[in-house]
């Protein structure tokens, strides 16, 4: 009885095995001799196989447990730890270490989550093969490249293991960038894979949506992405900004306006509209083009004095409610050709601009500009657009200078030595300000038409 009992955990108990093996690689880290590098390495081995066999003996021989579905996927994440090791011996640097260990812990909390939200089950992928495949071998390789002194007259069943070593030292290092990034490439792949399934049999499963609507819902996800990004950009350029470092947050509100660009186009092209999306993409407006510009402009005329702090205030004060008038108001008249008044990416892009720029001008001047932003965000003036641009020449021209300027702006900002001798700031600036005189365009346009 004792014996058939030890024989129905046979699956967990090699799954403990697993566990155990990682500790013993760890405990002989750093290897000091080529004995103990291979030792580990004879580990490492053993307990990659038994994350193959544990699964075999439980389908076949009827040992599924809810103790084994437990423990195995927790066993796979401490076996990846091994990476660990390999770090501080410096076989491998840390960013793609960190792209490894979080995909594992990130599908840990999808299955997690799926327990606790009505059971959605994954079936492996054939990524997650594709990239267990990778992984193990390359951490074998690594291993087998860590510098150490060589022992003499090994036992015979290193010996094998010596002799792979011996050549894997010879692979240029070329060859193990090209294999880091692969393994990389492929765990990002088979996170993105595994996050679809589950987002598709959540909606399908727990929400009990049919075919077409569980497709709306997971095509929403693109935008709500892109709006999310922008919420955490307009975040950080607030706080930044506060502490003042105004260089970095001009750079999140222009990556924030960049992203909004973009999330309302694919929700309207995807056909997944969704009050929470909407929802979303308003909060994300609101922090990038309104509470961090509004932090800036206080923060930068605090630079000029008492006087010019508490004006900043009221400036800022001031900036802010036009942004969630210009805002509320949108969210009313919705998608059109031209918007009802300045729009607020637009107004925060000449206000952030102009407080990085080279003018050394008085900063009455940058008061008129804030000023200006709020009038003309709260008026009623028609705007054109960018989807227009097929229609309208002069905007055409601006979206595509815009689109040149704006990476031109982002190297200098990330210190490229070859982008600071650009005024990419200033001729970004001189866009912005060409756009909010575009009105005027239009109107010649159609008196010229009349």
């Amino acid at each position: 009885m004792r014996i058939m009992f030890q024989f129905n955990q046979l699956a967990n108990i090699i799954t403990f095995t697993r566990i155990l093996g990682v500790g013993l690689i760890f405990w002989v880290t750093p290897y000091t001799t080529n004995f103990w590098l291979l030792t580990a390495v004879l580990i490492f081995i053993f307990v990659a196989l038994t994350d193959f066999l544990d699964g075999w003996v439980a389908r076949r021989f009827n040992q599924v447990s809810d103790l084994g579905k437990m423990m195995d996927p927790l066993a796979d994440k401490i076996l990846v730890l091994i990476f660990l090791p390999l770090l501080e011996m410096q076989m491998i640097t840390s960013f793609p270490v960190f792209i490894i260990l979080a995909r594992e812990f990130a599908i840990m909390a999808l299955r997690v989550m799926a327990a606790t939200k009505g059971g959605t089950v994954v079936a492996a992928q054939f990524s997650g093969k594709l990239k267990t495949a990778l992984t193990f071998p390359l951490c074998g390789i690594l291993m087998g490249r860590v510098p150490v002194d060589v022992v003499p007259n090994l036992p015979w069943i290193l010996q094998p293991l010596e002799w792979l070593r011996q050549w894997v030292i010879t692979w240029p290092q070329y060859v193990i960038s090209v294999l880091v990034f692969l393994t990389v490439l492929v765990t990002i792949w088979s996170f993105l894979d595994y996050f679809g399934s589950f987002i598709w049999n959540f909606y399908m499963n727990a929400r009990g949506l049919d075919n077409d609507e569980a497709r709306r819902r997971v095509r929403s996800i693109v935008p709500n992405t892109f709006s999310f990004l922008n919420l955490a950009c307009g975040l950080g350029a607030a706080v930044l900004a506060w502490y003042g470092n105004l260089h970095l947050a001009v750079l999140m509100v222009l990556l924030g306006t960049f992203l909004d660009a973009f999330d309302g186009a694919l929700a309207r092209k995807l056909d997944a509209f969704s009050e929470f999306g909407a929802a979303l993409d308003s909060k994300a407006d609101i922090a990038s083009f309104g509470v961090a510009p509004a932090f800036l402009t206080y923060r930068f005329l605090t630079q000029f004095g008492v006087l010019w702090g508490w004006a900043g205030a009221a400036l800022a004060i001031f900036y802010f409610i036009s942004v969630q008038f210009r805002l509320r108001r949108f969210s009313r008249g919705g998608h059109s050709e031209f918007f009802e008044g300045l729009p607020s990416p637009a107004g925060a892009g000449a206000v952030v601009l102009y407080a990085i720029c080279d003018f050394s001008l008085p900063p009455i001047y940058f008061v008129a500009l804030v000023s200006m932003v709020c009038i003309l965000m709260t008026s009623r003036i028609p705007y054109a657009h960018l989807d227009i641009a097929k229609k309208a020449r002069f905007i055409f021209v601006l979206k595509w200078l815009t689109a040149i300027t704006f990476p031109l702006a982002v190297l200098k900002f990330a210190g490229l030595p070859y982008a600071q001798d650009l005024y990419a700031y200033e001729l970004l600036l001189s866009l912005v300000g060409l756009y909010l005189v575009s009105p005027l365009f239009f109107m010649f346009r159609h008196e010229r038409t009349d």
